[in-house]
């Protein structure tokens, strides 16, 4: 695609045609660009210079945005990547797309084979990315999110066909080479002339070189076409080199050993082993693929007095959908009609089925098991928990941690370094010792053993298994660097309500100062109508059992940490703890605080105008699984601490029944922030919350984990998402994470190994190219097994 191009950008935050001018005046500073920005239209319309470079244009247009408080809109585009062999291949990848004028980021696993490109909403077409595809010997596909069933279908169909297609190309090469291992083994065994005449082995190895090996040339030429180099470049020198030099001795009848048998093995074990690889890398991929396939491709929605098969594509909010006994759910929404249990394993991971009835909300992907349900359709697309899931899980795929980068650099100096190294290999032994067949078979050998597939490998491999393990369990791990970090956590810090009780708390105790209870409750509900808090939801439940109703409430807000207020039959009203009726000056009975601090229920006080109204006490009962949450971190010897907004002897008296190492109370937001940001002077914090009072502490914390059930505030500060509301899982995440760090070093570990020892043995004669292969096969193979271990985590 050339540079000379229009786009057209939506800008947000613009307040007037003044704010327009002057970011036009701004944008039009930026070398190579002419711009246009349009108040009215929420546009800008930007013209680039097609005499220029543009590689970091789009970049530095982001960055004036940001600096001046606006907003666009940008998309993530998921690529497919096809013809790859090693993680250069996936480097050369990023690099090309990283130079295009409207990527932003593009970042690639070689372990899924897939492609994160970052860019401007509707900037880039399927015309674009196969124009970017025809600068890489590479084949790129877009992804579509959309009907993921369908994709996945396709794909394994796809792949079926691939698959069987190599199995048949190596059982040819494994026919056609397997005279020249009879022939090896017998000299091993002391018997140096060889069973096979010369035109046979030619005869047997030219297929080998030139059918079997065509894909390493195609990729070794189009490799060194771009000025890179890879896996393919190495294996094609080294066989090449052993070919000729055998078809040279061959054709003119020379008394001198032939090599066909090394270039003809070490094909076919280098195909062997890709093979192996490739169906070790489906495995990794399990996960992910599961996910995908829990979406069904149609809904059926009520159309009248009928249910009408639709396209998944095509539901939308509100709509009615039936789903039959067995049916997997196709969309989020809440049931309206009917009782079932539902399957959500793969989804949450809670291994036994949950009962949905009237107004309890289902996920997409989810299982029916034994009755009819009617559902309204509350989210779908992308918006459905499944999608997010998905996408949260390839995020974390795609993350690279900062040894990953490291590995990264390596790789792309590593195979001009073997060239090197192979070159020096074969002059000392041809020169200083006059070995002109052992300079050969040396040299050739260094170039088969070293190719970094198995460094390449070692990292996402261990990412992505480790990462599908937790998504299967219920954990949704957003990045890398936090699967780095939870490892390392020596001090887990939790919110006290919906996070270690169960948020469903009951209304314990009324008092009201007229002796009007009703009347109380229902100025209390009043301000509760659009807040999901634990203590909200509380009043409403009881207001709704017992039929009182709520008055009409304007300007209503939330106060962090202490309470709410708003308006009503225009009157201040605020309801909250004693801090908040201390900031409104409202005057309490004399000796009630007092009385009131021993009791374990949370107290709301309600004040209208600066008048004490009354006050309610909500119970609150803790989850049944959280003693056992605390125990399992205690005994992994991390330190558990309570930060919560709720009085001191509500939080002490949950503190002392779960046994947690200290317990603070009365805090607001910004007193937990201070808190756990001291913890983090001396020690890995990780903090644990389900409200939108927790987001600046999740934000601030090294591991921010929030529940599943949390406000959309909570989970998006967090970098793990615990997909039920259970606290052991916050001790299965840490074990999760150290299994997987555990890999990714091991995997290192070996493929660092393997190379420094396996190079030198090449260069000093000690391994022949056909050994030489089998054990670059081996190495790959070693690495990709090793991580397949995390699925066996328990």
């Amino acid at each position: 695609m050339t540079n000379s191009f229009t786009l057209k950008l939506p800008v947000y935050g613009m307040n007037c045609a003044g704010c327009a001018s002057r970011l036009q005046s701004a944008l039009n500073e930026i070398k190579g660009i002419e711009s246009q920005v349009n108040f009215a239209l929420e546009a800008a319309r930007i013209s680039f210079d097609p005499e220029l470079d543009h590689k970091n244009t789009l970049n530095a247009i982001m960055e004036l945005l940001e600096q001046k408080g606006y907003q666009t809109d940008t998309e993530t585009i998921l690529l497919t990547a096809e013809g790859w062999n090693c993680a250069n291949c996936a480097n050369t990848t990023t690099k090309m797309l990283n130079a295009q004028t409207l990527v932003l980021n593009a970042q690639a696993n070689f372990a899924t084979e897939k492609v994160q490109v970052q860019t401007i909403r509707a900037a880039l077409s399927k015309t674009d990315i196969d124009t970017f595809s025809s600068l890489i010997p590479y084949t790129l596909s877009i992804s579509s999110k959309q009907n993921l069933k369908a994709e996945n279908a396709l794909k394994v169909a796809k792949q079926k066909s691939a698959d069987k297609k190599a199995l048949l190309t190596l059982t040819l090469s494994i026919l056609l080479s397997l005279p020249f291992l009879v022939n090896m083994i017998s000299m091993f065994f002391n018997n140096p002339i060889s069973l096979l005449p010369a035109w046979l082995e030619f005869t047997l190895a030219t297929p080998v070189q030139f059918i079997i090996g065509a894909r390493f040339y195609k990729g070794a030429w189009l490799s060194l076409k771009n000025y890179s180099t890879n896996m393919d470049v190495l294996v094609i020198l080294g066989t090449s080199s052993a070919y000729f030099y055998s078809l040279v001795i061959f054709l003119g009848s020379l008394n001198q050993p032939l090599y066909f048998e090394s270039s003809a093995m070490v094909i076919t074990l280098v195909t062997l082993g890709k093979y192996l690889e490739h169906r070790a890398k489906q495995s990794t991929t399990s996960a992910i693929n599961a996910l995908a396939a829990l979406r069904p491709d149609t809904a059926k929605v009520k159309k009248g007095k009928i249910f009408i098969d639709v396209n998944i594509d095509e539901v939308q909010l509100g709509d009615l959908v039936q789903v039959a006994i067995g049916e997997k759910v196709a969309v989020d929404g809440l049931v309206i009609e009917g009782q079932s249990y539902l399957d959500e394993s793969l989804l949450t991971g809670e291994s036994k089925p949950v009962i949905k009835q009237n107004n309890d909300p289902v996920i997409a992907g989810s299982i029916n098991g034994e009755g009819v349900l009617l559902i309204k359709t509350t989210a779908v697309g992308e918006s459905t928990s499944l999608s997010k899931i998905i996408s949260l899980v390839e995020n974390a795929q795609m993350s690279k941690a900062p040894i990953m980068q490291l590995v990264d650099k390596i790789s792309a100096i590593f195979v001009p370094v073997v060239l090197l190294i192979a070159t020096i290999t074969f002059l000392i032994w041809y020169l200083l010792i006059g070995d002109f067949q052992q300079a050969l078979i040396s040299a050739v050998a260094v170039l088969v053993i070293a190719c970094p597939c198995a460094l390449g490998l070692a990292t996402p491999t261990a990412v992505v298994v480790g990462t599908g393990v937790a998504a299967q369990k219920g954990i949704l791990i957003k990045d890398i660097n936090t699967l780095q970090k939870a490892y390392k956590l020596q001090t887990i810090i939790f919110d006290k309500t919906g996070t270690l009780t169960q948020g469903k708390g009951k209304i314990s105790a009324i008092y009201s100062v007229n002796q009007d209870d009703n009347t109380l409750l229902s100025l209390l509900n009043s301000l509760q109508t659009g807040s999901k808090h634990p203590i909200a939801n509380a009043i409403k439940n009881h207001c709704e059992k017992k039929a009182i109703s709520h008055l009409d409430a304007s300007e209503v807000q939330a106060i962090g940490g202490q309470g709410i207020q708003g308006t009503v039959s225009g009157k201040l009203l605020v309801a909250g703890n004693l801090s908040l009726m201390n900031h409104f000056s409202v005057k309490l009975p004399e000796g009630l605080v007092d009385k009131q601090k021993a009791a374990t229920g949370s107290i709301v006080y309600v004040a209208s105008d600066g008048v004490f109204l009354g006050y309610v006490s909500i119970e609150d009962t803790l989850r049944p699984e959280s003693a056992e949450a605390i125990q399992q971190l205690q005994g992994r010897g991390l330190e558990t601490i309570m930060l919560s907004g709720d009085k001191k002897s509500v939080v002490e008296h949950i503190s002392q029944q779960l046994q947690m190492n200290s317990s603070f109370g009365e805090l607001k937001p910004k007193q937990k922030l201070e808190k756990l940001t001291l913890l983090q002077n001396s020690k890995q914090v990780a903090m644990v919350g389900d409200g939108v009072n927790d987001a600046p502490a999740l934000a601030q914390a090294d591991v921010s984990i929030a529940m599943g059930t949390g406000s959309d505030v909570a989970k998006e500060s967090a970098s793990i998402t615990l997909m039920r509301n259970d606290p052991r899982l916050v001790a299965l995440a840490i074990d999760i994470s150290k299994a997987t760090w555990r890999k990714i070093q091991q995997n290192l570990f070996w493929a660092f190994i393997f190379n420094t020892v396996a190079i030198p043995a090449a260069a000093l004669g000690y391994l022949n190219p056909a050994i030489a292969g089998g054990a670059m096969a081996l190495s790959s193979i070693t690495v990709l097994s090793n991580s397949l271990l995390l699925k066996r985590f328990k």
